[in-house]
């Protein structure tokens, strides 16, 4: 099941994001702060933002084993990012990721966006998440190099919506 955050996940969610190994130390702190300031004294996130998680069962008591963050892009027409996805290491290859990816898919058709883009790291590791991403139809659009450190390229995926 899936369904929007809460203010009370961010816990959940910054475990899935540290048990990906994705963040250095101090991009797990920037990355909780930037999902605080969201909630700011509100239970939902603004319009322009979405935070999804997924739960290993019906109701709201089962365990929050993925999420995934993302926000339209505010220099561009039309364009959201996902920025984060993310599943618990003992809930991967059960079909988390792709709900999670689906609804990031809906969530671009309600705000009748042109263009998806997810960003990763060029580390072979991620090669399982490129398959995610090429079978929910993106493309690998780009490839800066050294983007993330010396040797870590920066890959960027895209698809193309209709309005």
């Amino acid at each position: 099941m899936i369904r929007s955050a809460r203010a009370q996940d961010l816990p959940a969610i910054i475990a899935i994001a540290a048990s990906t190994t994705m963040f250095m130390s101090d991009e797990l702190d920037h990355f909780r702060d930037l999902l605080a300031s969201l909630f700011h004294q509100q239970e939902t996130l603004p319009n322009e933002a979405g935070l999804i998680v997924a739960l290993n069962g019906p109701g709201d008591e089962a365990d929050i084993v993925g999420a995934a963050f993302f926000m339209l892009e505010p220099m561009a027409q039309g364009i959201m990012n996902l920025l984060f996805i993310g599943v618990a290491p003992e809930a991967r290859k059960r079909g988390f990721g792709r709900a999670l990816l689906d609804s990031f898919g809906e969530a671009v058709q309600e705000h009748s966006v042109r263009l998806a883009i997810i960003e990763t790291a060029g580390d072979k590791l991620y090669e399982p998440a490129w398959r995610l991403y090429e079978a929910a139809g993106f493309r690998q659009e780009a490839c800066i190099r050294d983007y993330y450190d010396d040797g870590l390229d920066k890959l960027i995926f895209s698809q193309r919506f209709a309005r």
